[in-house]
């Protein structure tokens, strides 16, 4: 009965997956992931890290020229996730 209560309970981390998932476009599935950005126009980049059975990716959403260390993700591009091993980094420009 109280409205309050929802955000101290699980209705919290629906809330967070549903921001995650529409800010970044997120489409995280058995064996592999897209991002689709949908960032607002005022923010210049974003970072998002995924760590899952030892795996850790992390991304870089960003508006201007990827750095040489990343390897560039299109927006909408399949990653094979599950072929990972270790520490990636992904830039995917927008």
């Amino acid at each position: 009965g109280r409205g309050g209560w929802s955000w101290y309970t699980g209705a919290a981390g629906w809330m967070h997956r549903a921001a995650v998932e529409s800010i970044f476009g997120l489409e995280f599935g058995p064996q592999q992931l897209r991002l689709q950005p949908g960032l607002p126009s005022h923010w210049p980049q974003a970072t998002l890290t995924l760590k899952r059975d030892g795996l850790e990716m992390h991304f870089l959403l960003q508006r201007t020229a990827a750095p040489a260390e990343a390897t560039v993700l299109l927006p909408g591009q399949a990653l094979d996730w599950v072929q990972l091993q270790g520490v990636h980094h992904f830039v995917v420009p927008l």
